[in-house]
């Protein structure tokens, strides 16, 4: 199994007119247009930081690498992204290979 793992800010816009919330309700819809429609991807979710540096968190699993690379280039990830791309900045990424 695949752990990847994505930090974000939130973008200036979203902060200067303190729209957080509004912006993580529709990060968290985006992220569902995903679950249960992308092959090896077993979920995903994001959530607020509560550690501190990042304001977000995506989490997802997927089966194996075969699956995390068709999840970086399936169609319903591509559209997420572009649909993200002025919500967030300051992506922090990692991939855990876990045998869980």
């Amino acid at each position: 199994m695949i752990r990847h793992i994505l930090f974000w800010n939130y973008t200036d816009t979203v902060r200067n007119q303190h729209r957080e919330a509004e912006a993580l309700q529709f990060l968290q819809d985006s992220v569902a247009t995903m679950n249960g429609h992308i092959d090896g991807l077993l979920k995903a979710e994001i959530g607020t930081n509560l550690a501190g540096g990042y304001d977000l968190v995506f989490y997802a699993e997927l089966e194996d690498t075969d699956a995390l690379n068709a999840f970086r280039d399936h169609p319903l990830h591509a559209a997420h992204r572009e649909r993200c791309k002025d919500i967030v900045t300051d992506r922090l990424c990692g991939d855990l290979i876990t045998t869980i």
